[in-house]
């Protein structure tokens, strides 16, 4: 979704202060565990990184600590793009990715769209291709991951475990032509599991890129979904019950609403389900039951669009492009407020390493296409970028267009 730059009137630029020197490591060769020996790397990553200059709007970096609220490790692979080595920072690994491709279908200027994995092996911390999958959602520690086989929708849930790659049990979902599933999502404590249900294949019928323009879709007909509710599964005993959705707006709809796929996830509590609405700035909330709600606390300023969401205090949300202070920057939101608060480097929030920092898509140092971007630490009173890995295809269509999916560790 192209998300346009907003052109307010930038903030007093606050001065400089020094940063704390934080333990950033960046890791050409890790094998096994979490942490890697070698002062003289660390020494070198840490005198790069010693003072960091803070953006309008920041509080300022913590020291390291229990709260979580300082990144004291990073694991980059920037000569590696797809990575095929670990990739971690703070509070988050990236445990798999996917690449994903639109085979069309006749000349409907529609086609299925087909997803590639490759996950990442706790042992080997290698990422490894799993062509099996229609869909995965990674569990937070990053040792299982609750899995959909190809044609969709389906009735069964696959328990993978990412060590063996065996699948450990099938969680069975009984029902009618509705409730088949096609979209999934962890709760943050990965004790639930949210199943979106639709009632055709979400990944069918979706526009298809065209040939002479990498940024344009074929999509002159309105989208329809099928999206008819949600599951909601306890994943320790398999059991679930489905709440039906209506359609947002009811008969009187909007036809653009939702996409194809526009699946539920859990809201930052665990209490709510939410989804986005294309055509509309709002977003919509439902209950466990599947009724309607208003926004909860601290949710009315959540973007569907920006993976990031929430920190993991609840205190900010990550926000849309800004591009003020530089070429490419997104604003740090108050949850409850949606007040800005702070801008921070990056064309894309990806995920909350820490209370105070972010994993994010940014172009290269020297500028370049937008598409040509890499991941990228970025941390609020910073205008300094922490490479993570080596930069995409610069173009919307090219090969290569990896997706990282991160996860709590």
């Amino acid at each position: 979704m192209v998300r346009a730059a907003l052109r307010e009137q930038a903030a007093a630029q606050e001065p400089a202060e020094p940063m704390l020197a934080e333990r950033v490591l960046t890791a050409h060769r890790r094998r096994t565990g979490r942490r890697i020996g070698g002062v003289a790397a660390a020494v070198a990553a840490v005198v790069g990184l010693a003072f960091w200059s803070p953006l309008p709007g920041g509080r300022g970096p913590a020291p390291a600590g229990e709260d979580g609220s300082s990144v004291t490790e990073v694991v980059g692979r920037p000569e590696q793009s797809p990575p095929r080595e670990v990739i971690e920072a703070g509070d988050v690994v990236m445990a798999a990715y996917v690449e994903q491709r639109t085979v069309p279908s006749g000349t409907s200027g529609r086609g299925e769209l087909l997803r590639t994995y490759w996950l990442l092996d706790p042992d080997s911390q290698t990422y490894e291709k799993d062509e099996r999958w229609s869909l995965v959602a990674v569990a937070p520690g990053a040792l299982q991951a609750a899995v959909l086989e190809r044609d969709l929708p389906v009735r069964r849930i696959g328990v993978l475990d990412l060590r063996t790659r065996e699948v450990e049990r099938w969680i069975d979902l009984e029902g009618d032509q509705r409730q088949g599933v096609a979209g999934l999502a962890f709760s943050r404590d990965g004790a639930s599991l949210l199943a979106t249900t639709y009632r055709k294949n979400p990944d069918s019928g979706v526009p298809v890129p065209l040939a002479d323009d990498a940024q344009g879709m074929e999509a002159e007909t309105p989208f329809d979904s099928g999206r008819s509710g949600f599951w909601v599964v306890d994943v320790g005993s398999g059991r679930s019950r489905w709440s039906a959705v209506e359609a947002p707006g009811g008969e009187e709809r909007d036809p653009f609403l939702t996409n194809v796929r526009q699946d539920f996830e859990f809201t930052h509590d665990g209490r709510a389900v939410r989804a986005g609405l294309v055509s509309d700035e709002r977003s919509e909330f439902h209950d466990l039951d599947g009724a309607p709600i208003a926004p909860p606390a601290g949710e009315a300023h959540w973007e569907w669009s920006v993976e990031a969401g929430r920190s993991p205090d609840g205190d900010r949300m990550a926000g849309p492009f800004a591009g003020e202070t530089r070429k490419t920057s997104s604003w740090i939101l108050d949850a409850r407020t949606g007040k800005r608060v702070a801008e921070v480097p990056g064309q894309q929030l990806l995920a909350w390493a820490g209370d105070d920092s972010l994993v994010a898509w940014d172009i290269d140092e020297d500028g370049g296409s937008e598409f040509g971007n890499r991941l990228v630490l970025v941390t609020i009173g910073s205008d300094r970028t922490v490479p993570l890995s080596g930069p995409r295809g610069d173009r919307a269509d090219a090969g290569g267009r990896w997706q990282p999916l991160f996860v709590r560790r």
